[in-house]
């Protein structure tokens, strides 16, 4: 069976997999993500040397952050990678092996693996929302991947919240990322932000805290609110949640009721979102990159 090499690189670690034909992980691994260019491309190269050196690879699917033309491999930027502008990446990354190399920005290959084998398989129309330090995601409209005219369609975290203000600050990846979360509950608790995280947070939820269940209370409201919003303007038929915050079900019971509030109070009949949690965990990415490649290297022969 065929293989390939997967590199998920995100803005503090890179993960990357071989991958069978039929979306089969293996040899998973992590390693920090290089703070400079030449550092990166260093290690891009290494990860993929140590996989040649044991297996028969037919390509690789890489997924990163940022703006990217995944036709012609040209990175406007490279969203948490501030060392990656206007530069053809794939070209780059191509120059360090002699297979077929694909990259796609990696909320939109979220899309592809959760429609290629998660919550979006069978789907014709649906979303993926990548609840992170912003919010990633993608669409699918006709078993398609919607672009965009300017490559940006999914990047929810630049949706506006507040009508009365144009700082940053309200946008959505600030209001419902999940640093937003933690760097709020550390404010009210008086900590610092670097000790505060996710996993602290919901331990104190479980235990009842008042100020973490307020705190959420408002968090799901609001994710719930621009759940609704979506399912207005793109209809799909699921929406799929991921990202590290994604594995608590309380989440998920927090937007229901709330969906349930917005839902009452409508004077008019309402499409009600049907939200799923995603199952493909920290491999979506990888997943994703591969049906990109796989759907490239039709394309191109």
């Amino acid at each position: 069976m065929n293989k390939y090499i997967g590199i998920d690189i995100g803005g503090s670690a890179i993960k990357h997999a071989l991958i069978s034909e039929n979306g089969q992980i293996s040899n998973f691994q992590t390693c920090d993500t290089p703070a400079t260019l030449d550092s990166f491309f260093e290690t891009i190269k290494k990860k993929i040397q140590d996989s040649y050196s044991s297996n028969q690879i037919e390509g690789i699917a890489i997924s990163m952050p940022g703006l990217i033309d995944s036709k012609s491999g040209f990175a406007f930027h490279g969203g948490a990678l501030t060392y990656i502008r206007e530069m053809n990446i794939r070209e780059q990354l191509q120059s360090l092996c002699n297979v077929p190399l694909q990259i796609e920005n990696d909320g939109k290959c979220a899309a592809l693996g959760e429609h290629w084998v998660g919550q979006l398989q069978n789907v014709s129309n649906g979303i993926v929302l990548v609840l992170g330090t912003g919010i990633g995601g993608g669409i699918i409209i006709n078993n398609q991947l919607v672009r965009g005219h300017n490559l940006s369609a999914g990047e929810f975290s630049f949706i506006q919240t507040n009508i009365e203000s144009d700082r940053f600050e309200y946008a959505f990846a600030m209001q419902s990322g999940v640093k937003s979360l933690s760097d709020s509950y550390a404010s009210l608790k008086k900590m610092s932000h670097s000790k505060m995280n996710g996993k602290l947070f919901f331990k104190d939820l479980e235990n009842g805290d008042p100020d973490a269940l307020i705190l959420f209370e408002n968090y799901t409201k609001k994710m719930a609110k621009q759940l609704f919003n979506l399912q207005t303007i793109l209809d799909p038929e699921v929406i799929s949640i991921g990202g590290g915050i994604s594995q608590q079900k309380i989440l998920f019971h927090s937007i229901e009721k709330h969906l349930d509030d917005i839902i009452n109070a409508s004077p008019f009949p309402c499409v009600r979102p049907t939200i799923k949690q995603s199952f493909l965990g920290n491999k979506a990415n990888l997943l994703g990159a591969l049906a990109h490649f796989k759907e490239r290297e039709r394309t191109n022969n």
